[in-house]
């Protein structure tokens, strides 16, 4: 009886030795994505939040003041220019990997930035001409993405991610499609 137990224990102890990782303590992540930086002079920060299992949740927040695209929205080549982002999340991981793994995410965007349109105006003497009229606009999508992760040392981290959504509710103004695609270096703790 006394082998049996200490058999059952030595088990035990074995295969929570081999589910266990640094990493699970470890609950907190930091990233700042460098791919929106050097492309699209987009600041794009993130926290992520690991609960246990393969569920994780966090947020993404991203400002924009890109001399690219406020060139073109000034020259008229795009009517809308994206300035603020507020992209909730929720992950799965989708391998079983502790140091790399794949996952998909589901996430929300509250988005903001500017708009213009050309409108017809009368003047007091009933001529009408065309004008620009320039305004602000904020929306909510929903979306999807896939993305990798990989940790080097057990805290520095390493992130590819795509994911694509649709704008929901002013779409008459705002962007049709919101992306989410980024190359993300950061820190667990």
């Amino acid at each position: 009886m006394k082998k049996m137990l200490c058999l059952f224990l030595l088990i035990s102890l074995a295969s929570q030795a081999q589910e266990s990782s640094p990493l699970d303590n470890k609950k907190n992540e930091f990233r700042v994505d460098v791919l929106s930086a050097l492309v699209w002079q987009k600041a794009s920060l993130s926290y992520e939040r690991f609960f246990s299992g393969n569920f994780s949740t966090g947020f993404n927040v991203n400002f924009s003041d890109s001399n690219q695209l406020n060139e073109d929205f000034d020259n008229g080549y795009r009517n809308n220019v994206p300035k603020f982002e507020f992209n909730p999340y929720v992950r799965y991981q989708l391998s079983k990997g502790k140091k790399s793994f794949y996952f998909a995410e589901v996430f929300g965007s509250y988005n903001s930035g500017d708009y213009k349109e050309i409108v017809r105006l009368v003047d007091e003497n009933l001529n009408g001409y065309y004008a620009t009229k320039k305004s602000k606009y904020s929306d909510f999508g929903l979306g999807g993405g896939l993305g990798y992760k990989m940790y080097i040392k057990e805290a520095f981290v390493i992130e590819f991610l795509a994911g694509f959504g649709s704008n929901l509710t002013n779409r008459e103004k705002s962007p049709d499609v919101i992306s989410r695609v980024g190359f993300n270096l950061g820190y667990r703790f």
